[in-house]
């Protein structure tokens, strides 16, 4: 079945197609007649990263609010500035023929701006929860016309310590108009749940679940490589850079401090003739919006990032995903982070660099996805050295020769695939 054949108005069908978007995907397709169907059922959806999720609740709220009605009648709140705007953008082009307007609204600019389009009768509002929290606070906005509360990406909010101001918005400023709550992750932990619970009755609530059988994304191809020095990893990096090739990639780390110098670093290395993008925390907004503007553009090719791109950002044509440095503690950031690539089951390749003291990691992410990571050798006497240490190569009295230059071509080849570049990912 295809978005033509919805029964929802032509005006949301032309902006489907005209944003080349024809079929439903499996949380679109099971979430919309949910939503359109019941009034007062409460919905608690779980889908993959990256399986369009947006357009489950968007599409809705594009046939359910009144454009006459120049009040706000949704809140969609979200972790982070970037999906934010992300959201902001698909409600818009969702919206253009039918007259509903949205606004976005996230700390870090001109709050007096948000006012304005607030007050010039915007209908949705997508929004990080402390910003809205200061309008409600300041009287710049009043939530007695909401029809809808959305909370997207609920887990990450979780992880982030939004929790308190979710209960502020449901439990206080909206305490007289009990709105219908959709709420919407990629993953259930039971604290998710647990928020729904305390809104409504468990037999108020339906529950989607489009992920539950396969954690991952099933269309990325994943490796990782054992850096066993760890002052040789950052050549390792460049030289699985120079193989790969990748036409748009995205490479995490875990602080800040290293990303800002990954990024010198790459820029200045002759090697690379690509050009690198930096995204962490400590940015401004505007060099944020500009980096992440750039990298959707092409105009950079590898895009250095913390945790904060970790969830919700929506670059389609991402090939590649770099863990320089494997994320700590939960493995689910682990697929947060590949889920970048991928999307909308697009292939892509996500590989990790690891040492000694990550293997454990490693069988954690593989035991979480019950799915195992392929290893690869960057260069062929590690292979000769991982066999002989675990009984798996015939022993010899000669030593394996050691690469002297690790250039490109001293890779291993044994049993490696087409360099990924080359293995039409990219669709």
């Amino acid at each position: 079945m295809k978005f033509k054949d919805y029964n929802i108005n032509n005006q949301i069908k032309q902006a489907l197609q005209e944003m080349g978007i024809h079929t439903p995907t499996d949380i679109q397709e099971k979430a919309i007649p949910k939503i359109l169907e019941g009034e007062k059922t409460h919905i608690l959806a779980q889908a993959k990263t990256g399986t369009g999720k947006t357009l489950a609740f968007a599409i809705p709220l594009a046939e359910e609010l009144n454009p006459a009605l120049r009040k706000v009648q949704a809140v969609i709140l979200v972790p982070t500035r970037e999906l934010c705007k992300q959201v902001y953008t698909v409600i818009t082009q969702l919206n253009k023929h039918n007259g509903l307007r949205a606004v976005e609204v996230y700390g870090g600019v001109s709050i007096n701006r948000q006012i304005e389009n607030i007050r010039k009768g915007a209908q949705i509002v997508v929004a990080t929860p402390g910003r809205i929290i200061d309008l409600y606070k300041r009287r710049a906005i009043s939530f007695k016309e909401v029809k809808y509360v959305i909370l997207d990406e609920a887990d990450r909010m979780l992880d982030m310590g939004f929790l308190p101001d979710v209960d502020y918005l449901l439990f206080d400023a909206m305490k007289d108009i009990y709105p219908r709550f959709l709420l919407f992750s990629a993953t259930m932990l039971p604290e998710v749940k647990d928020i729904m619970l305390d809104y409504s009755l468990e037999e108020n609530i339906t529950e989607i679940d489009v992920s539950r059988d396969e954690l991952t994304v099933g269309a990325c191809k994943q490796y990782y490589y054992e850096v066993e020095d760890p002052k040789k990893k950052y050549n390792s990096f460049i030289n699985i850079l120079l193989r790969e090739k990748p036409k748009s990639g995205i490479v995490f780390v875990n602080t800040k401090r290293w990303g800002a110098n990954l990024q010198q670093r790459l820029v200045k290395d002759k090697r690379i003739d690509m050009r690198i993008g930096l995204l962490q925390g400590d940015m401004t907004q505007r060099q944020r919006e500009i980096s992440m503007r750039e990298f959707r553009k092409g105009k950079i090719t590898l895009l250095i990032a913390t945790d904060v791109a970790a969830r919700g950002l929506d670059i389609p044509h991402v090939s590649h995903i770099f863990n320089y440095d494997l994320p700590i503690g939960n493995p689910e950031n682990y697929i947060h982070r590949i889920g970048r690539t991928s999307r909308m089951e697009r292939a892509g390749v996500a590989i990790s660099l690891i040492d000694h003291e990550e293997r454990n990691m490693i069988r954690r992410i593989e035991t979480f996805m019950k799915k195992d990571i392929r290893r690869f050798y960057l260069y062929k006497h590690e292979r000769e050295k991982d066999r002989e240490r675990h009984g798996r190569y015939p022993k010899t009295s000669a030593k394996p020769k050691e690469s002297p230059s690790q250039k490109p071509e001293d890779f291993d080849d044994e049993d490696y695939p087409e360099t990924f570049a080359d293995t039409s990912i990219y669709g």
